[in-house]
């Protein structure tokens, strides 16, 4: 059950203030060797990339209803349910993205015929991961 890692490359807009708005170019990135989780990745200046990892499922609720308690807060915005916003807060600041939620949603559902939710331990390997975590 090999399938290709997926990428959706898509314009977020970054909320600076309420009026203000700026576009940034985000990567939602999926690997079948980590089915559990989706990354997110964007250029915030030209020397500082984010990255974050959180679960498929958050994502995935997060377009539906509000979703996430910690660093990652996913949540559809009142606009006849066609956007959602991604907070993120790390220990040293805050972002907060929005973006059309049909891309994502379309997407999400690639990630799930790719490895669909009920499959996804078939493809962990722990004992990989146990031992790449004990060589540290």
């Amino acid at each position: 059950m090999s399938s290709p890692d997926l990428e959706l490359n898509i314009d977020l807009a970054l909320v600076v203030t309420p009026d203000l708005h700026i576009r940034v170019p985000v990567r939602f990135s999926y690997a079948c060797t980590d089915p559990y989780a989706v990354q997110l990745s964007f250029q915030v200046t030209p020397d500082h990339m984010v990255h974050w990892t959180f679960a498929r499922e958050l994502l995935d609720q997060g377009m539906r209803t509000v979703a996430g308690l910690g660093d990652v807060r996913i949540t559809p915005i009142e606009q006849g349910g066609q956007y959602f916003s991604i907070e993120l807060e790390p220990p040293d600041g805050y972002a907060r993205l929005e973006g059309p939620v049909a891309p994502v949603e379309a997407w999400i559902a690639k990630t799930h015929e790719a490895v669909p939710a009920v499959s996804e331990t078939v493809l962990l390997d722990i004992d990989r991961f146990l031992e790449e975590q004990s060589g540290r």
